[in-house]
């Protein structure tokens, strides 16, 4: 149920983002993607339609301080997640912390689990500024420029596909965009998590929602 309530919600945050940037360079997008926006922006952005529902919680990485969005009328949580790349102490880092990803993808299966199917979502957003979602995502199984491809991480974005075990030939499955898909990890119990990923090549921003 809840997927039917955030569908609406994800379309005009990318038609929004496409009209506001349809000018923009994407050089120019990349760096306004890292210093204008933060997680914050997309939880507002997410919760808005459900206005006085919704209460908010951008307190940290806790979940005992609260989910990002809790819809209570609705018994909603979601948590959300934007991607993107970010100022470390040595520079600019390409992709994101695993851990941080496999924490929320645990929560959602341990909340599916425990009854709550179709009531819990983790939303994960990002600006399309990059050629591949392994430089936003770290989906290798170790460092460097080209690693393997770790396919139980993979596996977590039904919309990708790979042309070779290298994580620099993994492209996205355009074709299975605004499609029910079924996440397909080693992480996870098979079919339990399904995933809707929402873009085209020409959007400046994607959108994947987990529930």
């Amino acid at each position: 149920m809840i997927d039917k309530y955030l569908v609406s919600n994800c379309l005009f945050i990318i038609d929004d983002f496409n009209e506001r940037y349809k000018n923009v360079s994407n050089e120019e997008l990349k760096i306004i993607s890292n210093t204008e926006y933060s997680e914050a922006d997309m939880v507002v952005r997410l919760g808005y339609p459900f206005r006085q529902m919704a209460t908010f919680n951008m307190q940290g990485k806790s979940k005992e301080a609260g989910n990002d969005i809790v819809v209570k009328s609705k018994d909603f949580k979601i948590e959300v997640k934007l991607l993107r790349n970010y100022k470390s102490s040595t520079g600019v880092a390409n992709s994101s912390v695993w851990s941080e990803i496999e924490r929320d993808f645990s929560w959602l299966s341990e909340e599916i689990e425990r009854g709550f199917k179709g009531k819990r979502a983790f939303v994960v957003g990002w600006f399309n500024v990059v050629e591949r979602f392994s430089q936003i995502v770290q989906l290798g199984k170790g460092r460097g420029s080209t690693p393997d491809i770790d396919h139980r991480r993979m596996g977590f974005f039904p919309f990708l596909y790979n042309i070779s075990e290298k994580t620099k030939d993994i492209k996205y499955k355009y074709i299975s965009a605004y499609e029910e898909l079924e996440v397909n990890s080693l992480y996870l119990n098979s079919g339990s998590v399904k995933c809707m990923f929402f873009g085209a090549p020409t959007d400046v921003f994607h959108i994947a929602v987990f529930w």
